[in-house]
C-alpha cells in the first residue's frame, strides 16, 4: 500500500502553491510599480517568471533552509528570519519589475535605469515605502501567527479558533505511539542535556513522516510521540504504519549525524490502535484539545507489549480491520498475528498483530 501523501509529493504541492501565490503576488505589486513610475504595466510574461522565481526561492526557503535553521535556533529568531525573507522578496519584486519596466520603456539597460535618479526617487516614493511597512506589518503578523500554528499542531489551532471542539465530540480515531527505547540506558550513558539533544532530534525526525500521512502530533509524553488521525474515508490506519516506515528510513538517512553527536542511533518501538474517543477543550489560562477513553490507554499499553515480544509494531486488530486487506500495507512490511495478548491494566486480552520488514528480523532488544 502506498499512501496518497509522500514526502516529495507534499513537496510538490507546497512548490506549487508557493510558484502561484507568487505570480500573483508579481502581477499585483507590478501594477503599484507601474503607477509609482508611471510606466505601461508589465506583461504576462515578465509577472509569470518573476513569480515562478520566487515561488521556487520560499519553497526552497520552507521546505530546505527553515528545517535546519529550527534545529539550531529559537522561536523568536525564526520568525525574524521568515519575516525579513517575506519582507525582502516583496521588495525585491518591487526593484526589479521597476527597472526591467523603466529598462523596456526607455530603451536602456536594467542596471541604468536602476541607475536613474527618477527610478530611484519612485521606488523611494512614498507609496511604495508605505506597502513596504505593510508589508512588513502583515509579514510579521502572519508569521506570528504561523509559529502559534507550529507550536499548537496544524489542526488544533484551527479547531480551537472555530470553537469544533467547545463541546465534546466523539469520533473514531486511529493512534500510533512511538516510544524510544531504552531511553533510561542512553540517558545515563550520554548524561542530561545530551540525551535532551537526541531526542528532540529524534521528535524533529519524526515531523516529517507525521506531514507525509497528514496525521496530527497529539503530544509528547516523556519518550514517547503520539500521533493521531480521524478515521474517514480514504484515510487508512495504514497511515500509522506508513508513518513507522517513514520515521525508520528517516532514521537511517540521518544515521551518520547520529553517529557522529551522540555515538548512537536511536530506536524506537511504536504501537497501533483504533476505536472511539471524546474529543474535547479543555483548561483555561491554557486551552487544549484531548482525546480521551479506553482507545488511548490501550494503544499505551500496546506499545508497552512490544519488549516481551520482541517486537518493533505492533497492531491490534480493531485497527487491522481499519487497515483492511494486508495487501495495503506499505511496500515491504508483512503482519503476523501473535495472539491474543494481556495487556497490564486491561482486563480483556487484546488480539494484536506484529508488523515486521519482510526480509529483516525487526526485534526489540
Amino acid at each position: 500500500m502506498r499512501s496518497s501523501w509522500s514526502p516529495f509529493r507534499r513537496r510538490v504541492r507546497f512548490t506549487l502553491g508557493s510558484v502561484g501565490f507568487w505570480v500573483l503576488t508579481t502581477w499585483l505589486l507590478s501594477l503599484l510599480t507601474r503607477f509609482e513610475v508611471q510606466l505601461v504595466p508589465a506583461g504576462p510574461g515578465l509577472t509569470a517568471s518573476l513569480g515562478v522565481v520566487f515561488g521556487l526561492l520560499s519553497a526552497e526557503f520552507e521546505l530546505t533552509l527553515l528545517p535546519r535553521i529550527a534545529r539550531r535556533t529559537t522561536s523568536p529568531l525564526l520568525l525574524l528570519a521568515r519575516v525579513a525573507f517575506y519582507t525582502a522578496v516583496p521588495f525585491a519584486t518591487i526593484v526589479l519589475t521597476g527597472a526591467l519596466l523603466a529598462a523596456e520603456e526607455t530603451g536602456v539597460s536594467v542596471v541604468t535605469a536602476m541607475g536613474d535618479p527618477t527610478f530611484a526617487r519612485a521606488i523611494g516614493s512614498r507609496g511604495v515605502l508605505l506597502l513596504l511597512a505593510l508589508i512588513l506589518v502583515s509579514s510579521l503578523l502572519g508569521n506570528y501567527f504561523r509559529q502559534v500554528r507550529l507550536m499548537l499542531g496544524p489542526g488544533t489551532q484551527f479547531a480551537l479558533f472555530v470553537g469544533r471542539y467547545a463541546r465534546p465530540v466523539m469520533e473514531d480515531r486511529v493512534f500510533l505511539f512511538v516510544d524510544l527505547t531504552d531511553s533510561t540506558g542512553l540517558a545515563e550513558r550520554l548524561g542530561p542535556a545530551a540525551f535532551h539533544d537526541l531526542k528532540n532530534d529524534f521528535f524533529l525526525d519524526v515531523a516529517e513522516p507525521v506531514l507525509a500521512t497528514r496525521g496530527e502530533i497529539y503530544q509528547y509524553v516523556g519518550d514517547e510521540v503520539v500521533i493521531t488521525w480521524p478515521v474517514r474515508a480514504g484515510r487508512p490506519a495504514g497511515d500509522a504504519v506508513l508513518t513507522f516506515r517513514l520515521l525508520q528510513a528517516r532514521l537511517d538517512s540521518r544515521r551518520a549525524h547520529y553517529e557522529s553527536r551522540y555515538g548512537v542511533v536511536p530506536t524506537f518501538k511504536a504501537g497501533v490502535h483504533s476505536g472511539p474517543v471524546v474529543t474535547a477543550e479543555v483548561g483555561d489560562v491554557k486551552k487544549d484539545i484531548v482525546h480521551t477513553g479506553d482507545t488511548v490507554n490501550t494503544a499505551a499499553r500496546i506499545v508497552g507489549a512490544c519488549r516481551p515480544l520482541r517486537a518493533k509494531l505492533l497492531v491490534s486488530e480493531a485497527a487491522a480491520d481499519v487497515l483492511g486487506h494486508p495487501d495495503r500495507l506499505p511496500d515491504g512490511l508483512v503482519a503476523e498475528p501473535v495472539g491474543t495478548v494481556a495487556l497490564r491494566g486491561k482486563a480483556e486480552a487484546v488480539p494484536l498483530l506484529s508488523v515486521r520488514a519482510l526480509h529483516a528480523a525487526d526485534v526489540v532488544t
